[in-house]
């Protein structure tokens, strides 16, 4: 009885800490791809920018290039 209580508790305790993991890393995340996504929806409705890979962190990296050559006034370049 010892080891199935053991077992369960090491279970819920390691959803609760996945859980936690993923709304710390993944919620921020998102909200700050969320101006990309739709700056770059506006972008290919006019033909622009078509090639890029979507993913969350591929997104972010592109986000951060983004706002970067929003802050200098420079003409964006992705990977």
């Amino acid at each position: 009885m010892t080891f199935i209580t053991t077992t369960l508790s090491v279970l819920i305790a390691s959803l609760a800490i996945g859980l936690a993991v993923s709304l710390v890393v993944f919620i921020p995340l998102t909200i700050y791809v969320i101006p990309f996504s739709f700056w770059i929806g506006f972008q290919n409705n006019k033909g622009n920018y078509r090639n890029l890979k979507s993913g969350i962190f591929s997104d972010a990296r592109n986000a951060t290039a983004l706002y970067k050559s929003w802050i200098f006034h420079k003409e964006p370049v992705f990977k």
